[in-house]
């Protein structure tokens, strides 16, 4: 997938709302992420405006997490995106219509098309290296409609993957959603 050429730094909708500053170190293995330079994930939940959770994470505990999924989950979720969701077209329109404008990228749910002034629950990712915003299939957003359905698709090995993730990050059941792994 091809990435828009200007990264930008990483605003302040990817921030810590506890912190009021940059989510700087892996949540998972503790790696700092901004001033060593580290390629990264970051995923925010909402609901009600409020933020229900928030992390980022390294490129390489990403991978080792998505290692853990079982391979029928993979699968659906991968075939779901795949009907709903075509990234490479919706890279390319948004990135000829809107640059860098990450407002934009994250206005509407790239599966239902919902505004998200409309959507109570909703998820944000984005893809950072260092301290910059990468535009490479990020930024997006995902109502909690198509994020139900998403849940409803994964095995029970994977649901229960998801609750051991969600413990080590935040020592809670999984909540709603954990996509970004």
């Amino acid at each position: 997938m091809e990435m828009h050429p200007n990264p930008i730094p990483t605003p302040e909708v990817f921030w810590s709302f506890e912190t009021g500053k940059p989510l700087s170190r892996c949540r998972l293995c503790e790696t700092e992420l901004i001033e060593a330079d580290v390629d990264h994930l970051i995923e925010k939940a909402y609901k009600n405006d409020e933020t229900i959770f928030e992390h980022a994470i390294c490129l390489p505990c990403h991978a080792r997490c998505q290692k853990e999924l079982s391979e029928e989950s993979r699968e659906r979720i991968g075939a779901y995106f795949a009907e709903h969701a075509n990234m490479e077209l919706r890279q390319q329109q948004m990135c000829e219509a809107h640059g860098t404008d990450h407002g934009k990228w994250l206005g509407h749910c790239i599966v239902k098309g919902y505004p998200i002034h409309e959507c109570d629950e909703y998820q944000i990712y984005g893809f950072c290296s260092g301290k910059s915003l990468v535009f490479a299939g990020a930024p997006y957003m995902i109502c909690g409609e198509a994020l139900d359905e998403v849940l409803d698709l994964m095995s029970n090995q994977t649901l229960g993957v998801l609750d051991d993730l969600s413990q080590r990050l935040f020592g809670i059941d999984a909540p709603k959603g954990l996509l970004a792994i």
